[in-house]
């Protein structure tokens, strides 16, 4: 389904970000026995600490960086989140949230390093939600949470906005080429094309007879949608998948129906189906200015890609 998104941007670290990273992941099991605790130092703040890989003259994880690697949370035992062997940005390193929470942590760390660390559940618990805690947490208990963090790569403010710059490098060339992407794609795909609002382009192969599409209508439709490199990235057809080897694993696969004006699809769906008939079959080019524009829907459809869609009106009611 063609329904707008918004990429998410990295943000300073707060324990309530380092909890939906987290919830990216999950792996190995490690327990607060009193056995593990003699194990560990602690620092002044109560942090428990324990490097099983230091690597001290390797570049250090300061506040603004990205630290880059493989990171686990165990709870009494329960394994909650691991990226283990899937190395991912993890997280932007900001200032505490308390002291002894898990940026202590990370502070304490080297490209390379391996460190398990034991933040402290009460502390936490007061800086989250309880839904965000683990169900088997117990307020007063001394429980702690286990993080297991390898750093793979570590990124400086100076390598984000070189990284930045690159990127808006890259989406000024596809901004300019666009307007010559169109043009290739119309030469290549004759036929009687349409111009309707904001430069979208209609070429209507079968003309449908039934009720018009228009707003507040519940209209059923198949679709197949590609980049205009050809590119499958959402359809209603299995078929169309399969022939394409682009499955995905659990979705249905099936007409989608909505009413008019209730569902955020791309202006160029809405501006292409509209007064269509029931039974029609018709391709839409799609410019970005009218699909997913300068954002783009990371990291399927990048910026400043035109979409071609194919589109047949099942039922008009």
């Amino acid at each position: 389904m063609l329904v707008v998104t918004i990429t998410n941007q990295i943000a300073q670290t707060d324990m309530k970000r380092i909890l939906a990273v987290i919830a990216l992941v999950a792996g190995m099991a490690l327990t607060a026995s009193a056995q593990e605790k003699r194990l560990f130092d602690i620092t002044e703040n109560g942090l428990m600490y324990r490097f099983e890989k230091s690597n001290p003259a390797a570049q250090k994880v300061q506040r603004g960086d990205i630290v880059v690697g493989e990171m686990t949370l165990v709870f009494e035992g329960d394994t909650l989140m691991s990226n283990s062997g899937k190395p991912q940005r993890l997280t932007q390193v900001g200032n505490y949230t308390f002291g002894g929470d898990l940026t202590e942590g990370l502070l304490l760390m080297h490209r390379g390093d391996v460190a398990v660390f034991g933040v402290s559940a009460d502390e936490m618990a007061k800086y989250v939600t309880p839904e965000q805690m683990p169900s088997s947490y117990v307020a007063g208990k001394g429980m702690r949470l286990f993080y297991t963090l390898k750093i793979d790569d570590i990124l400086t403010p100076n390598d984000l906005a070189l990284e930045q710059e690159q990127y808006l490098a890259e989406v000024r060339q596809r901004k300019a080429a666009e307007p010559h992407l169109i043009e290739m794609y119309l030469n290549n795909h004759s036929g009687p094309w349409v111009e309707l609002k904001g430069g979208v382009m209609a070429l209507v192969t079968e003309q449908g007879k039934g009720k018009a599409v228009k707003k507040g209508k519940t209209v059923t439709v198949d679709y197949v949608c590609r980049t205009i490199d050809g590119f499958l990235f959402d359809t209603s057809k299995k078929s169309v998948a399969e022939a394409e080897k682009s499955v995905v694993a659990g979705k249905g696969y099936s007409p989608l129906t909505y009413k008019v004006g209730d569902l955020a699809l791309i202006e160029g769906w809405m501006v292409g189906l509209d007064g269509r008939k029931e039974g029609s079959k018709l391709t839409l080019l799609i410019p970005s200015s009218m699909a997913y524009g300068e954002q783009g829907a990371q990291p399927i459809v990048q910026a400043y890609t035109p979409l071609v869609l194919e589109i047949e009106v099942l039922s008009v009611k």
